[in-house]
């Protein structure tokens, strides 16, 4: 279809924090547009996306490219604007999605009735994935951190037109927020479809992409959407 892909390394925890993750996304669209020229792209169509916590990531860095807190001092003063933001059941409330995963660990491995509550966090609840570590606390404790790292909270009429899928199914991610961020995003007047898939998990288009309906079904809309900014 014409389109030119970057594959975005950022780096993860705990090497950096919420901070440099998104940091480190804001830095290739920097690079990208510097480089545009050498690709023989229009640095004004570059459309960011990904899956899980890298939708999570594009979304952040699409809704707040100015934002001084998300952004390093290296690339403050770049256009780090896109045209476009693709998310695959990207997480949008981070106190939905702390609480989300919290509940799916603990379920899986209920501690002793013994245990206070902190240390039954603590002892039963892995590192990888846990919000508190990423984001250096819990919900309770900072809450301003937790808003801050949520995508629907930097909406505004300007935001970029955004894909957005869900499965009604996922056990990682809550459908509700997603609704809610699409909600948002039209009543702002930015340009953006919903997608949600019944009995869908998280992770859908990971397995067997080529025969999985709602994996042909997304890539679909993706063409789509993508060919509509390309024309825009």
């Amino acid at each position: 279809q014409g389109h030119t892909v970057m594959d975005v390394s950022y780096r993860l925890c705990p090497e950096v924090d919420i901070y440099g993750m998104v940091g480190d996304v804001k830095r290739a669209i920097a690079w990208l547009k510097t480089n545009a020229p050498h690709y023989g792209i229009d640095p004004e169509k570059i459309v960011i996306g990904g899956g899980s916590a890298g939708a999570h990531l594009a979304l952040l860095a699409g809704y707040a490219p100015e934002h001084p807190e998300l952004t390093p001092e290296d690339v403050k003063g770049a256009n780090l604007s896109v045209c476009g933001i693709i998310s695959y059941y990207g997480p949008i409330d981070l106190v939905e999605g702390y609480h989300r995963y919290t509940e799916l660990i603990l379920s899986k491995n209920p501690p002793p009735v013994s245990l206070g509550k902190d240390i039954a966090f603590e002892e039963k609840v892995p590192h990888i994935g846990r919000l508190d570590t990423l984001l250096g606390g819990h919900p309770e404790d900072i809450p301003e951190i937790y808003q801050l790292a949520s995508p629907a909270t930097h909406v505004h009429p300007d935001s970029p037109p955004t894909l957005l899928f869900q499965g009604d199914k996922d056990v990682l991610v809550p459908v509700e927020p997603t609704c809610a961020l699409h909600k948002k995003l039209v009543e702002c007047g930015v340009p953006a479809i919903k997608v949600v898939y019944p009995w869908t998990e998280h992770g859908f288009d990971l397995l067997l992409p080529q025969t999985n309906p709602a994996a042909q079904s997304a890539l679909y809309d993706v063409d789509r959407f993508l060919a509509i900014l390309a024309n825009k």
